[in-house]
């Protein structure tokens, strides 16, 4: 698995929070610092090695993080902040 911000949503940081804004609807979405940090990882690796990233740095049991990403992408893609992408594929 791997996500993708959907078309006309920003990801920036405002006053030290990163926020997701659309463009489309005007909605914004701040992110915690760990929910920045999985999101932004998320952006640009699939999901084991995000999670295999993310349990190094926290210290924390992979079947976790894996639980807290997945929750969080699927929160994201409900409030059309992210879609999911396929890797498959070589």
């Amino acid at each position: 698995m791997h996500i993708r911000l959907a078309p006309g949503t920003t990801l920036t940081n405002v006053e030290g929070k990163d926020v997701l804004f659309s463009v489309k609807t005007g909605d914004s979405y701040g992110l915690n610092e760990t929910a920045a940090r999985m999101l932004r990882l998320g952006l640009e690796a699939d999901l084991d090695e995000v999670v295999n990233r993310l349990a190094g740095e926290y210290g924390a049991e992979r079947q976790e993080i894996r639980d807290d990403f997945e929750e969080l992408v699927a929160e994201l893609v409900q409030l059309k902040f992210t879609q999911l992408v396929s890797t498959q594929g070589g």
